[in-house]
This record gives structure tokens, C-alpha cells and sequence, in this order.
């Protein structure tokens, strides 16, 4: 979500891209791709320049409609690296390592101006490149989509990476929202949603990906619109008023009225009608990731309202309820069940002064067998390396571990007994009446 310190303030396109904003990007800089591009189903898709790995053929997983198992409690975390601050990939062999997920809203391609331009690019690649994502879920990318993949590619020592432009088309800097960047071989990518039912390229789409051990994955890029009022704005001025024993500005229902005019039509459009269609028949599992720009439904339900800066306050949400309810699991909330204790707070790393209460409003879910949750953490501070400074962006990351169990091979078939010779029969019964 763009916004500013103090009220939220975007300027809506024409109505094809109703859901996108204006950015304020500072200028778009023309980048000399040294790789080809190549146009697939509506998607752009940036090859690396060295030639993509074979992988081994994937097998079709369970359905992706079932909800994965349950998760087992995430083990404690690996010992932070002295670069990053934050836990690094477990190690192991290529095919049964964690596949470490990146989700992130960069603001503005990371060149926002306030946060200091070009240079603020350089530091956040900086981010990413420490955290060494497998698969990157970008947000607000708008015109850093090569500078993302060429610096993971020559800098997190994880081979070459893969670029795929999830927005397309359009005027100015909001026509590339969402990118999807891997190190794994891309095997399809989804086609633009064609429905103007309520979401548009602007806010989703994706691609599928091979994975060493044999497995597939369905990765879907998502940005939601905002409410006016924006429903985070709705939370924290209540909690502020709670706070200070004064009455609530807004109702319970008016909050949960906001994201009714925004949020709820667009994720009901993608669940019920672009989900569907990009998947078709595959059946392996999915990762939903990036900012929903509401707040976890589970998280502001009656049962956590005695936490630490809730107040007491909850409210009836739908949101992230309709996509645990289609099926997934939210892998932050899975790893730390417990609210009160890890908020995973993600807006505003920029506000913390103007926020009194936790909000997290960027996700990484997951669907399907497989699928095991590690660990889940969320980064919202400057490596340790860099200059004292604001966040790189207005929104955290969010980071999860997962462990994807390879693709079951088919049963081998019992041999068949080895058929007996003719007249086999007749010698037996010829052998018995001489006894």
C-alpha cells in the first residue's frame, strides 16, 4: 500500500485499472535487458542470460483444494547471519533444503523519494540479496524488475534467478505491480485475467514452477485494493481512542463494512474465477502471497482482544478468512499460533510513532500436500551493515521456510509368478497315483 505519514492518498486510473494507483514514481529508467524477452500468456517472463537447468519431471500432486496437513510446530530458529540479521536458508542438499518465500511490498520500485531515491534501491537490494529468497513475491515493483534479478543472480550465490513480469500494460509506472522472482525453472506462466469482475492484472497472477526434487508449485502474486477509509487506519484510530478511555470513532461494523466495498469483491473475484482458471487441472500445491492491505481476520478475533496494545478490541473480518476457508494456510500465523506474543506486525516500519496497535496486512499463504511450515518471521529493521536510517520500505517483509516433500513415485507393480509348463498338471497327478 502507497501511502503517506499522514492520511493514505492514491489517484485511481481509468477503469480498466480501477484497482492500480498512481504511484508518484519519480521516472522510469530505461533498462537494456541483456537477456531475451519473452512474451507468454499475457505475462512477461525475463529468462536469466545462462540457460535455465533442467529439472526433473513433476509428478501431480494431491489436490490443491484439500488443506495441507497440519503443521508441525516451526523448531526454533537457525542462529541469525552477521550480515542480515535474520535467520539464513538452512542448509542440506539442493532437493531437500526449505524453499525460503519472500514476500514484500518495496514502495515505489524501492526508489521512493522520501526514502532517498536510487540509493534507497541499492540498500534494499541489499535486503534481499541477505535474506537469499528461493522465490520472491514483489510488490509495487514499478521499473526495478531487472535490477531485482540481476542482483540475485550475481549476488546471493544461488545461481541465476528468473523474472516474471506479473502486471502488464497500462500507462506510467504502475504497469508493473507484481513480479515473481525464483531460481527454479518457470514451466508455465498464467495468463492475464480476462474478467473485469473486480480483479485485474494489477492484482494477481502468477506462473508455475519446477522444483529439484521433482515437484511443482503454483505461485499467485496479490495486491487488494484499499478501502476509504482505509480499514487500518479504522483499527488504529480505535485503538488510540480505546488507549485513552475515549470513545471509539469508528464501530465495530463500520470496520467490517470497509473491506466489503474493496477487498471482499476483488479476493471472491480472484478465489472464485482467476484462482480456477490459471490452475486449470494442476492439482500441485499453491503459495498466495503479497499485501492484502486489511488486516488478519484471526488475528482481531474476540479470542486475542486481551493482547498487549489490542485494548480489547476485535472485529468481525472476512477477508483472510475466505482464503483459509478456500483451503489455505497462513504460514506466519502457522508457525507463531499464538497472537498475543508474535504479532507479525508488517505496517508501518515508517509510522511507529502514529501506530499503537500491531497491524499485518502482508501474507504468505500455502495449500496443499507436502507442505510443512519450517519457520515464519517477518523483517521491518536496516541490516546491521547499513547506515542508521528509515526502513527501506512502508511495508515489512515477510519470510517463511518451507519444506516440500518430493514428488511420490509410482508403486512398482508385484512381479507376476512365473507361469508353470504345460502338462504340468498331468505329470503331477501322474506322480501321485505311482505313490
Amino acid at each position: 500500500m502507497r501511502s503517506t505519514y499522514g492520511k493514505k492518498r492514491h489517484t485511481y486510473r481509468s477503469a480498466g485499472r480501477r484497482a492500480g494507483r498512481s504511484t508518484g514514481h519519480p521516472g522510469r529508467t530505461a533498462t537494456t535487458l541483456s537477456c531475451a524477452l519473452t512474451l507468454a500468456s499475457g505475462a512477461l517472463l525475463l529468462p536469466s542470460a545462462a540457460a535455465a537447468p533442467s529439472a526433473a519431471s513433476a509428478l501431480s500432486a494431491a489436490s490443491a483444494s484439500a488443506p495441507a496437513p497440519a503443521a508441525t510446530p516451526a523448531p526454533s530458529p537457525a542462529p541469525a547471519s552477521a550480515s542480515s540479521g535474520h535467520p539464513p536458508p538452512a542448509a542440506g542438499p539442493a532437493a531437500d533444503r526449505p524453499v525460503r518465500v519472500l514476500s514484500w511490498n518495496i514502495r515505489h520500485g524501492g526508489r521512493d523519494r522520501a526514502l532517498g531515491g536510487r540509493e534507497n534501491l541499492r540498500l534494499l537490494l541489499d535486503q534481499v540479496v541477505a535474506l537469499k529468497p528461493d522465490i520472491f513475491f514483489a510488490i509495487e515493483t514499478y521499473g526495478s524488475g531487472e535490477a531485482i534479478r540481476r542482483a540475485l543472480t550475481r549476488r546471493a550465490g544461488q545461481g541465476s534467478y528468473r523474472a516474471v513480469q506479473v502486471t502488464r500494460g497500462g500507462r506510467g509506472p504502475s504497469r508493473d505491480n507484481l513480479w515473481l522472482f525464483t531460481r527454479y525453472k518457470v514451466v508455465n506462466v498464467f495468463p492475464k485475467p480476462r474478467t473485469r469482475v473486480a480483479a485485474t492484472g494489477f492484482n494477481t497472477g502468477g506462473a508455475r514452477v519446477a522444483l529439484p526434487n521433482g515437484r511443482r508449485l503454483n505461485l499467485v502474486d496479490t495486491w487488494l485494493s484499499f478501502s476509504r477509509p482505509w480499514i487500518g487506519n479504522m483499527v488504529n484510530r480505535n485503538a488510540k481512542a480505546a488507549k485513552a478511555g475515549r470513545p471509539l470513532p469508528h464501530t465495530r461494523a463500520q470496520v467490517a463494512d470497509a473491506e466489503q466495498r474493496r477487498q471482499l469483491p476483488q479476493l471472491r473475484d480472484i478465489l472464485d474465477r482467476q484462482l480456477p482458471a490459471m490452475l486449470r487441472d494442476d492439482r500441485s500445491p499453491v503459495l498466495m502471497a503479497g499485501d492484502l492491505n486489511t488486516v488478519a481476520a484471526s488475528d482481531w478475533s474476540a479470542r486475542w482482544a486481551r493482547c498487549p496494545r489490542r485494548y480489547g478490541l476485535s472485529y468481525d473480518l472476512r477477508t483472510t478468512r475466505l482464503i483459509t476457508e478456500a483451503g489455505f494456510r497462513d504460514t506466519y500465523r502457522t508457525a507463531h499460533p499464538d497472537v498475543c506474543t508474535h504479532p507479525g506486525s508488517t505496517w508501518s516500519p515508517l509510522k511507529r510513532k502514529h501506530r499503537v496497535t500491531p497491524e499485518r496486512i502482508d501474507f504468505i499463504f500455502a495449500r496443499g500436500q507436502g507442505l510443512r511450515v519450517r519457520r515464519s518471521f517477518t523483517v521491518d529493521k536496516r541490516l546491521p551493515s547499513h547506515p542508521a536510517g528509515q526502513f527501506y520500505s512502508d511495508h515489512g517483509a515477510v519470510v517463511t521456510d518451507l519444506t516440500v516433500a518430493p514428488a511420490p513415485t509410482a508403486a512398482t507393480p508385484a512381479p507376476s509368478p512365473s507361469p508353470r509348463p504345460a502338462g504340468h498338471r498331468a505329470a503331477a497327478a501322474a506322480a501321485a497315483a505311482k505313490r
